[in-house]
């Protein structure tokens, strides 16, 4: 059996995602679909690598040590380095991922020797980089996300030195250098890391686009929760049943600053000085997002929103086991999905509620709607940072008939599905590099 290692280095992995922790979202469903494709598609032992040595938020369970999974030859490995606590990726710096270089070679059994190496983002690309020395035969591809080009354009010079840009640059330059391939999430990734490095690696730029769980992602007849969903969300939640069967838009996706959730929540704001019977759903972690909560909390006290606004906690809405179908399902009826994110390597929120079939309103940021989902007739396209533009596009979604609302649905799944499968993703992947000259499973 071959062995394949994922390494997704920062935030918060678990067998069990709750998405929507502090730099836990896109990346880490990304990271764990991939993985299971591989196993469940290719055969392969499967080894998810994260930074561990700290208590789980939830859970409360000590982040060391590996899992697996049941079902599954794949595994979750946590490795703590010098700092026994939770630390974001902004404040990850080269000399603690190399201290925890030996303690993550002393976990693996004695005889692991991995034939595929995929590292996501700068830092876990970094700690493939040190492993890729100890395992000398193993093919390497970094998938980047967000590369520093892409990172630092919506931000001041301050919020650069903020993101660590200037360490990040550093690293980066050093593993683009290193890696065998380079995974291209989007159009905007390759075209940034072409730039980045005047052509130098165009030959290890390969397509690595994210995928969506078809399983959990998909339309659905009907634009309400079924009467015994909303009972069993409720028993789960301790809510009412009713905040479930409401005509409703969705804002979902990982806490972060660059997210803008707040932008989105003032955009709902001008809809519902317009719409009555509309609700707004979102996922924030207040307690480690604190200034995002505060900003949200003064729109809604302010336009009197308490009843109309419902945010759902990460660990509201599980991956995984009870409670993972309501996020899906809350989705799938919604009416409109907006985000108004201006920091996306793809954006697989807006592709996943695509794949639902809901027509998705995003800006100019994010690559899955601006250069696919909008462009096929299911979305729309805004500015960054412009609420009112947003409030404009949820409110033409709302009022449309029900046939042109089922086209835009039809056109938004299509656009997305079968493209965006992981199937398909993995499958091209790895075709991808045997073009090139390497057995992709087999690189040495």
């Amino acid at each position: 059996m071959l062995d394949v290692l994922l390494i997704t280095w920062h935030g918060i992995h678990e067998l069990e995602i709750f998405p929507g922790l502090p730099d836990t979202g896109g990346q880490n469903i990304y990271v764990q679909n991939m993985a299971e494709q591989i196993h469940d598609g290719y055969g392969c032992r499967v080894t998810i690598l994260n930074r561990g040595g700290f208590v789980h938020p939830y859970t409360e369970r000590m982040r060391v040590g590996t899992m697996k999974d049941p079902e599954r030859e794949l595994y979750v490995m946590h490795v703590g380095d010098d700092i026994p606590a939770f630390v974001r990726k902004e404040y990850l710096t080269g000399a603690l991922i190399e201290d925890a270089v030996e303690a993550v070679i002393q976990q693996f059994p004695q005889d692991y020797r991995p034939d595929l190496i995929i590292s996501h983002f700068w830092d876990g690309g970094l700690m493939g980089d040190y492993l890729s020395r100890h395992f000398p035969n193993a093919c390497h591809v970094w998938v980047p996300h967000e590369p520093v080009g892409v990172k630092k354009a919506p931000l001041t010079d301050a919020e650069q030195e903020r993101h660590s840009i200037f360490i990040r640059e550093r690293y980066e330059a050093r593993v683009a250098k290193n890696v065998d391939f380079i995974g291209a999430t989007s159009s905007l990734v390759r075209d940034d890391v072409m730039q980045s490095y005047q052509d130098r690696y165009a030959d290890k730029i390969i397509d690595v686009y994210p995928g969506v769980d078809v399983e959990r992602f998909h339309p659905v007849n009907g634009d309400t929760v079924t009467g015994q969903a909303a009972r069993e969300y409720a028993d789960y939640l301790g809510l009412p049943a009713e905040l479930f069967r409401r005509h409703h838009i969705c804002e979902f996706g990982r806490s972060d600053a660059l997210k803008d959730k707040d932008q989105a929540v003032e955009a709902f704001a001008l809809v519902a000085r317009d719409v009555d019977d509309i609700t707004m759903f979102l996922n924030l972690d207040e307690e480690m997002e604190p200034e995002m909560a505060a900003r949200i909390h003064t729109i809604i006290q302010r336009e009197g929103l308490r009843d109309r606004i419902h945010i759902f906690s990460p660990q509201d809405l599980p991956q995984n086991g009870n409670g993972s179908e309501i996020l899906p399902s809350l989705l799938r009826t919604a009416r409109v999905f907006l985000t108004m994110s201006v920091m996306e390597g793809f954006g697989m929120a807006a592709c996943e509620a695509a794949a639902s079939g809901v027509p998705v309103v995003g800006t100019d940021l994010i690559p899955v709607v601006a250069h696919t989902i909008a462009p096929a007739g299911g979305g729309v396209v805004v500015p960054g940072k412009d609420p009112r533009a947003a409030a404009d596009a949820v409110l033409h979604y709302l009022r449309m008939d029900q046939g042109e609302w089922d086209e835009c649905s039809r056109k938004a799944y299509e656009a997305v599905i079968p493209r965006f499968t992981w199937k398909r993703i993995v499958g091209d992947m790895l075709q991808q590099m045997q073009d090139r000259g390497h057995d992709p499973l087999k690189c040495g």
